[in-house]
C-alpha cells in the first residue's frame, strides 16, 4: 500500500479545498454521477495556477487503487488552511480510540470519529476531551456540551482551552464514496470560548458512525475535512 500512496502523495500533491465534500455530497444527485466531476470544477476555480489538479477519472482511480492496496480502514483528509489533500490509514485501534496516519507520518487520533489529537501538523492538538460532544453527535440530538482542548505554549507548557458548544441535527444526505454508501444525518456543533469560536459539521449514519466531518483542530491548524472511504 505504501508505494501507491507515497507515489500519489509526493509525486503529485493534490491541492483541494472543502470542495472535497462535493465528492460525497453530490454522489446520488441526478446529473452528478459519482460526484467526482464536481470536484474538478470547484477546485479549478480556487486553486493556484501551478496546482497539479487531477481530473475526475484520475481521482477516482487513485481512490480505487488505494482501497485495493490495503485491507485497513482508509480515509482522505483536507487541511483547509494549507489546501492539502492526503490519504489516511488506520494504524492503531483500542476500543473507541483510533489513530490514522498519512504517508509522511503525520497522524490524527480519534474517539469514534471525533479528533482528539494531532501530530506533525504544527501547533498540534495534544489531547481533547470530547465525550459530551460525542454522545450528542452519535445520538443525533440537540443539546449543549463542554469540550476541552490542550495545546503547548511557547515554553512547552500545557494550556487548556474550554469551549461551550451547542448542537443541532439538520437534514439527511446520502454519502456515496469509496466503499461508503449510507444515508446520514447532519449534526452541527457550534463552540465558543477564550475569544475563539468555530463550527464543526458531522454526517452520521443510523448506527452512530461519523462517516464525514469538518472539524476545528486548533487556532493555528484550523479545520480539517475527513471523509471515510471504508
Amino acid at each position: 500500500m505504501g508505494s501507491v500512496l507515497e507515489m500519489k502523495q509526493h509525486s503529485k500533491l493534490l491541492l483541494v479545498f472543502p470542495a472535497l465534500l462535493l465528492l460525497a455530497a453530490c454522489g446520488n444527485q441526478p446529473g452528478h454521477g459519482t460526484g467526482l466531476q464536481a470536484i474538478r470544477g470547484a477546485v479549478l476555480k480556487k486553486a493556484a495556477p501551478s496546482s497539479a489538479i487531477p481530473d475526475a477519472t484520475e481521482l477516482k482511480r487513485t481512490i480505487t487503487e488505494a482501497l485495493a492496496n490495503t485491507d485497513k480502514r482508509l480515509a482522505v483528509a483536507v487541511v483547509e488552511r494549507h489546501n492539502t489533500f492526503t490519504f489516511l490509514t488506520e494504524i492503531a485501534r483500542n476500543g473507541a480510540y483510533s489513530t490514522w496516519g498519512s504517508p509522511d507520518r503525520r497522524t490524527l487520533s480519534e474517539q469514534s470519529g471525533l479528533v482528539t489529537a494531532s501530530r506533525g501538523l504544527g501547533a498540534d492538538l495534544m489531547s481533547a476531551n470530547v465525550g459530551e460532544s460525542l454522545a450528542l453527535i452519535q445520538g443525533q440530538r440537540a443539546g449543549s456540551a463542554i469540550r476541552s482542548h490542550i495545546y503547548l505554549d511557547g515554553e512547552n507548557q500545557e494550556v487548556s482551552l474550554i469551549f461551550s458548544c451547542s448542537f443541532a441535527p439538520t437534514g439527511q444526505q446520502t454519502i456515496s464514496i469509496g466503499e461508503i454508501h449510507v444515508t446520514t444525518r447532519t449534526v452541527e456543533e457550534r463552540c465558543a470560548g477564550h475569544g475563539l469560536s468555530f463550527q464543526n459539521n458531522y454526517r452520521v449514519s443510523s448506527t452512530g458512525r461519523i462517516v464525514q466531518s469538518r472539524q476545528w483542530i486548533g487556532p493555528k491548524i484550523g479545520h480539517i475535512t475527513i471523509q471515510k472511504l471504508r
